[in-house]
């Protein structure tokens, strides 16, 4: 989860600094630099975002080698003893590190017997302290054979300028300039630098400098190809909105112009007459967290389109639930980043199966695109913010068009359409229910069907940057236990979308109104005065086609979990104990 980059070359501060803000999006517990200048060490860490560190680098515009980390905590406390970059027993040495060290406490207790003392207490100070007083290939390749676990990490000495590096399981990165040398978790980072990169693979370790770059795997040298820089950096720009979520939701619509665009090339239309071609008999859809969610919207798509068995499960439970696997299985993996850790394990075990598989990614150049036999790209755009909005709505859409395609139906004319139906709500009735919400300690969402779903994304919009306990549940479900909960101080979100249902959904309205729990609708459907005196506050939404009234609704609820952080004072971009890319199980 956290960020790594080095630089070689001129003014290697500002480059650092410029990268960690670039990674910032992978972890902001921390930050620390290690630059080398004319064989000295300095080494600046701060507590919490980078800014914080930016205001102590001391920057310079001479020639050096160095290496930065922004850090999100997995193993021992935020704290400067445990930001990174760590150190050798002797100072010389400097390491960052993203991943976990599995078998770091029988390393740190061997390193102990011997002597060896400890400034803090995370796993990637084991790493600094194995170097000892040597830093070399030959050392390199020592310390990583006694390394369980995963990592992306990079290693200087203050006696030299060149970055070392080692990769396991999690993205690194190299390019290399006429005056310079970058690496870091994320190419993003090579913007305006290079126009290509290497990606350096899973099992592989190296140096590089101004003269050579190295690379081995089992001790043979690499050859590696160049990847182009391809992807569109306009969304890294952040001049019209006060954050970049809310700049994002608005993105939901360029996201759907991309996606009209490119899913008519016959690049794309190739890759989905593949996937519609694979004779299957069981299709799985896998995620976490919002992709999660956006897997439960593409199953109701698939079932409805293909009348087929379709399971929706959660990556982390994936490889735990004897699910049932063959060549005939169809698995499709959905994660705005491609490197979330939990679901490329899922994709890795069902490819043991022999199961054909897909991924659904923002990121084409990443881990799970890699590995998968398909990838189908959301063109979403850079996502910045913490809590996906645009991401979900394409990845969403792009459920759509498979379903269809792989039914044999056309897609394309119903988006256009949807297109310009698209409403992002009025602001000043979101605001409104944001400044009634924002106090509130507990929030109920219900709704039926496919709006259980869409409550289900609302309400971890909702908890994940405003920092209240939501909780979403199926209106039927509310009388088997939920209805306990239920006072005059709780206040419950409906979300009812289908006219078929609205009386059932209603229905659990009314229990909950007969308890003294105080209700607000989001609706799209016309309401009789009875009706509307049973909610204190009615948010209508503008209808669209069935299909696409998910996305429709998740507009204005995305909207009300930003307006809602920042009342509170929240940073709804970087809520405390997240990350946006989650690299580690």
């Amino acid at each position: 989860m956290c960020g790594i980059v080095g630089y070689i070359g001129n003014a290697p501060e500002e480059h650092l600094l410029h990268g960690l803000e670039v990674l910032e999006y992978r972890g902001y517990d921390s930050a620390g630099i290690a630059v080398i200048h004319h064989g000295k060490m300095s080494i600046y860490k701060e507590i919490g975002r980078v800014a914080n560190l930016k205001g102590k680098v001391i920057e310079t515009e001479e020639f050096g080698a160095g290496i930065a980390h922004t850090r999100w905590a997995t193993h021992g406390k935020v704290s400067l003893q445990n930001a990174h970059p760590q150190l050798s027993q002797n100072k010389d040495i400097a390491v960052v590190h993203n991943g976990i060290i599995e078998n770091y406490n029988l390393l740190k207790e061997q390193l102990l017997k011997n002597g060896v003392k400890f400034d803090g207490d995370t796993d990637s100070e084991v790493i600094a302290k194995l170097f000892k007083d040597n830093l070399s290939i030959q050392t390199l390749k020592e310390v990583i054979d006694r390394l369980e676990g995963s990592y992306a990490t990079l290693v200087v000495s203050k006696n030299e300028n060149r970055i070392y590096f080692a990769r396991n399981k999690l993205p690194l990165y190299l390019t290399k300039t006429s005056q310079s040398i970058i690496l870091a978790s994320d190419p993003m980072c090579f913007i305006n630098q290079s126009k290509d990169y290497y990606d350096i693979g899973d099992g592989e370790y190296g140096y590089a400098d101004l003269n050579s770059i190295k690379i081995y795997k089992n001790d043979q040298c690499v050859r590696k190809k160049k990847n182009k820089i391809s992807f569109n950096i306009k969304t890294l720009a952040n001049k019209e909105f006060n954050h970049y979520m809310l700049k994002e939701i608005y993105q939901s619509k360029d996201a759907l112009i991309n996606i009209l665009e490119n899913y008519k090339k016959k690049k794309i239309i190739k890759i989905l007459n593949h996937i519609a071609s694979i004779d299957t008999d069981k299709i799985y859809l896998i995620g976490c967290g919002t992709a999660y969610h956006a897997g439960l919207i593409g199953k109701t798509y698939l079932k409805k389109y293909l009348k087929k068995e379709v399971e929706c499960v959660l990556a982390s439970e994936f490889i735990y639930q004897n699910n049932i696997i063959t060549n005939k299985t169809l698995c499709i993996f959905i994660s705005q980043s491609g490197e979330t850790a939990d679901t490329i394990l899922a994709l890795k075990h069902s490819q043991k199966f022999g199961a054909k598989t897909v991924c659904i990614t923002n990121v084409t150049y990443s881990s799970l695109a890699t590995l998968a036999d398909f990838t189908l790209p959301i063109y979403a755009g850079v996502e910045r913010a913490v809590a996906s909005t645009k991401a979900y709505f394409a990845q969403c859409i792009i459920l759509y068009i498979l379903a269809r395609k792989m039914a044999g139906r056309r897609y394309l004319a119903n988006i256009k359409k949807f297109l310009h139906e698209i409403d992002f709500s009025d602001d000043s009735l979101i605001q409104k229910l944001a400044t009634m919400i924002y106090s509130k300690r507990e929030i109920f969402f219900i709704g039926k069907s496919v709006d259980f779903i869409t409550c289900e994304e609302a309400s971890l919009k909702l908890k994940e940057i405003s920092y209240i306990n939501s909780q979403a549940f199926a209106c039927g479900e509310l009388k088997h236990g939920t209805l306990a909960l239920i006072d005059n101080k709780k206040l419950i979100i409906v979300i009812a979308t289908q006219s078929q249902l609205l009386n059932k959904v209603l229905s659990s309205a009314s229990e909950i109104k007969s308890r003294g729990g105080q209700l607000v609708l989001f609706t799209p459907l016309s309401l009789t005065p009875q009706i509307k005196k049973i909610f204190k506050v009615i948010i209508p939404i503008k209808q669209a086609e069935e299909d696409f009234m998910p996305l429709q609704t998740i507009l204005p609820l995305q909207k009300l979990a930003y307006f809602t952080a920042v009342k509170k004072g929240n940073d709804p971009d970087m809520p405390r104990n997240l990350a946006k890319s989650v690299t580690v199980e």
